[in-house]
Parts: structure tokens; C-alpha cells; sequence
């Protein structure tokens, strides 16, 4: 209808009704692009917003996942400084306690808390990362992943030439089974140390201080930077999507 109308305006020559009807078509066309877009742009926010629930859920679990392991990576780390001022006399307790014995005939044990989430990697597998229009959510995501790389890293680097002490010294630490009714699969491993012919042995102390500084270097350079920046994430997840914890859990 309008085609036949500017024919008719053209051949009459009237200019000015040629010139609303241009206007007319322009401004068709225009808004047609402008509805499009704006459907486009809430299709994507309406998927970014999936993205971040699913993402949200994910860092609650790994954060609960990752808790235990870090609790005993604490628990380590103090059980370990513990054993160090008992063997190196830097207090009056000559007597390791349970705690620091274990510590120290698992102190080459490098646990690796798993990082992996799931909606991370399928953001930059399907190319959809650089879309995200939370800012604060895409800068909190990769540095995450910077320090879960990192933290891989270290962990392979404090296992080279690592040694087991109850193999090296195994008159100075004797494992033995423990039954545990209460954790599958039912037993475990236990230790007994003699503290003062640890004491009077120089290769231990060095062996063991060595195997203590590689623990404390996987537990500040390892663990603790990805837990700080998966909270991080997990907040920059609550501020986007409006959520609000009673109680923020697993912020290890």
C-alpha cells in the first residue's frame, strides 16, 4: 500500500507527501531493527541469567566439596608448627601429641582440592564468556581460574623429590592400623614417633623441616588463594542475582 502511494505522490509530484512516506518507511524499518535487537538482548540476558544460577549452584557445591579438604590442610598446618618447636626445643613439651606425629608421617601428602566447575568450562568452550555482561562476575571468574592454575602449579612443583619419612625413618616412625567403625573403609593408618631420637638425628630434622616448608608453601600458595577466590566469585554470583545467604557458608 504504501509502494502504490508513493507512485501516485511521485507521478502528482508531490514532493513533500514523497518525503513523509520516505520518513515513514525509514522509521519502519529502523523500529523493526530496534524490536529485534531488543528481543535478541533479552534472549541473552535471559541466558546469561541460567548460566549464572547453574554457575551460582556449582561454586555452593565445590565450596562445600573443598571444605573438608582445607579444614584438614588447617588442622595440618598447625599440627606441624606444633611438631616443629617440640623437635627443634623451641618449647618446654618434649612429647609430640597424636595430631603432630600424624602430621608429620603424612607431611608428603599433598592433597589437590578440585577446582573443576562445570559452567566455567562450558562458558569459554562455547564462546559465550565474552558475552556476559556481569562485569564483576567475569572478572571474579578468571581470577579464579588464574589462581586454580597457579595453585597446580605449586602443587607439582613441592612434590618434586618429596620423601615419605616412615620410609626413610622407620625406626623413628612406626605406622600401625587403627580400626574406625565410624569411617569407611573401617580402618586407617595411625603413627607412633619417637620424638627424642628424632631430635638427636640431624638427616631427620633437615629431611623434616625440608617436607614442613613444602607443606606450608601448598597450603599459602595452593589452597588458600583458590578458596579466597572462589568466595570471591561466590559474591560477586550474590550481588548479580540478588541472592542473600542467612548464613554464608565455606568461605575457606
Amino acid at each position: 500500500m504504501i509502494l502504490r502511494r508513493v507512485i501516485k505522490h511521485f507521478r502528482q509530484q508531490e514532493w513533500t507527501a514523497i518525503a513523509l512516506d520516505f520518513l515513514i518507511v525509514v522509521f519502519g524499518v529502523f523500529m523493526g531493527f530496534q524490536v529485534q535487537q531488543w528481543a535478541t538482548r533479552a534472549g541473552q540476558r535471559a541466558s546469561e541469567k541460567l548460566y549464572l544460577h547453574r554457575l551460582h549452584d556449582e561454586v555452593v557445591q565445590l565450596t562445600e566439596d573443598r571444605s573438608r579438604y582445607v579444614s584438614d590442610v588447617q588442622r595440618n598446618q598447625v599440627a606441624l608448627s606444633g611438631a616443629v618447636a617440640v623437635l627443634q626445643n623451641q618449647t618446654d613439651r618434649q612429647i609430640l601429641t597424636d595430631d603432630e606425629c600424624a602430621a608429620i608421617a603424612e607431611s608428603h601428602i599433598y592433597s589437590n582440592p578440585t577446582a573443576d566447575v562445570p559452567t566455567i568450562d562450558e562458558l569459554f568452550s562455547s564462546g559465550r564468556f565474552d558475552a556476559l555482561q556481569a562485569k564483576d562476575v567475569r572478572s571474579a571468574i578468571t581470577q579464579f581460574n588464574q589462581s586454580a592454575l597457579r595453585g597446580g602449579d605449586v602443587i607439582d612443583a613441592v612434590n618434586r623429590n618429596i620423601l615419605t619419612l616412615a620410609r626413610v625413618f622407620p625406626k623413628l616412625i612406626q605406622l600401625e592400623t587403627i580400626r574406625d567403625e565410624k569411617n569407611a573403609p573401617g580402618i586407617r593408618t595411625g603413627a607412633r614417633c619417637n620424638a627424642a631420637a628424632m631430635k638427636a638425628n640431624p638427616q631427620f630434622i633437615n629431611t623434616f623441616v625440608d617436607n614442613r616448608d613444602r607443606y606450608a608453601h601448598y597450603a599459602v600458595f595452593a589452597v588458600k588463594p583458590v578458596s579466597e577466590k572462589l568466595a570471591a566469585l561466590h559474591d560477586a554470583l550474590d550481588t548479580e542475582l540478588g541472592i542473600v545467604h542467612d548464613e554464608k557458608e565455606g568461605t575457606q
